[in-house]
């Protein structure tokens, strides 16, 4: 399996990374944390460039998504583009032809958000039920929600598993939530309304796409904290040396270099996986689980070590690096945390599910 990047997707993250450096430094993600709009000038541009098309599948593949999603989360971006393309449009493309239409709309630009997190569970689940023509069941910790216009779902009916989409509106109940990352806010949801599309789901199949995308997401939050601990430990003079030059700080710099490299792997090896029509269900949710665990303790790592290298000056407001903390704390935990996710793992192979 050759997992690496063509010269198409090399061309795409460059492109990607020339865009985000310009249009959304981290200031933009700072911003973003108390105006609450900040977010849309960079969502047009965004727009406006066809990232969103992604969503649809068709000419991208997996692994193009993960590309975008990963400088995305490298400039702490403070859009929906995870949570409507990776997330919501994630499991829309593992769905039937009832749900092309949703995903032509949020290929366009329409806003969507992913309920999946039933209450009191930490990994996602069907936290909702269909039953005669309604959907009903409430949701918590949805990312993106407030700037939503639909809400896609897991739900449970009388034919299986569906994926269900409603719009945000009469039935529909949002509960603001506090959240670490005010850039990228969550919400909890209750929903009592006739959706507006349906389609029959495999959940496992349902739920890899979403791993993928927040994995790669991480992946860039993982890669841009640890670029900006080493700069700073290469230039931060102490005892007349470099501070990297002592122990303490470069092996835990080397041990996050090997988590970063790692998680990137698990990630466009499972991104690769979920594009092979040959891998089965529960093989595409386990490299999935694996890529997206990984990541999550990278980006956490990352980050933690970041505040350690640059000490002090790290606490401040002013600093960006408590950005790239809050997003990974945030996102480490979306769709499961990484105990959570290798226990289920654990279970699917002791099971015979993997």
């Amino acid at each position: 399996m050759d997992v690496g990047l063509n010269s198409g997707q090399l061309a795409l993250r460059d492109s990607v990374r020339d865009v985000l450096r310009t249009e959304c430094p981290p200031g933009v993600a700072r911003q973003a944390m108390t105006d609450s709009e900040r977010w849309r000038t960079v969502w047009k541009t965004v727009v406006d460039l066809g990232w969103t098309e992604l969503a649809a599948g068709g000419e991208y593949d997996r692994l193009d998504l993960a590309v975008v999603l990963e400088e995305c989360g490298a400039a702490i971006a403070p859009i929906p583009l995870l949570s409507s393309v990776g997330l919501a449009a994630g499991v829309l493309r593992a769905a039937g032809p009832g749900v092309d239409d949703v995903l032509g709309e949020i290929a366009d630009g329409v806003v969507a958000a992913l309920a999946i997190h039933p209450p009191g569970r930490r990994l996602p689940g069907v936290p909702t039920t269909l039953q005669d023509g309604r959907l009903r069941g409430r949701a918590v910790a949805v990312a993106g929600l407030s700037r939503a216009e639909l809400i896609v779902t897991l739900a449970t009916s009388t034919d299986g598993p569906i994926a269900a989409v409603a719009r945000v509106g009469d039935g529909v109940t949002v509960h603001a939530t506090e959240c670490t990352d005010p850039a990228q806010p969550i919400a909890d949801v209750e929903i009592d309304s006739a959706p507006i599309a349906t389609a029959g789901v495999d959940v496992e199949t349902a739920l890899a796409t979403p791993l993928v995308a927040s994995a790669a997401d991480l992946v860039g939050v993982a890669a841009a904290a640890l670029a900006r601990s080493v700069e700073h430990a290469k230039s931060r003079q102490q005892f007349g040396k470099p501070i990297g030059a002592f122990q303490g700080i470069k092996h835990a710099l080397a041990d996050n270099y090997v988590a970063v490299e790692r998680a990137r792997s698990l990630t466009y090896a499972a991104a690769v996986r979920l594009d092979d029509p040959t891998t089965t269900p529960a093989a595409g949710w386990t490299a999935a689980a694996l890529a997206k665990a990984a990541a999550g303790e990278a980006a956490v790592s990352c980050a933690r070590t970041a505040v350690q290298v640059h000490g002090a000056i790290a606490q401040t407001w002013e600093h960006d690096i408590h950005l790239y903390l809050r997003h990974a704390w945030q996102g480490a935990t979306a769709l499961g945390d990484s105990r959570a996710l290798y226990h289920a793992v654990g279970g699917h192979f002791a099971g015979g599910g993997a």
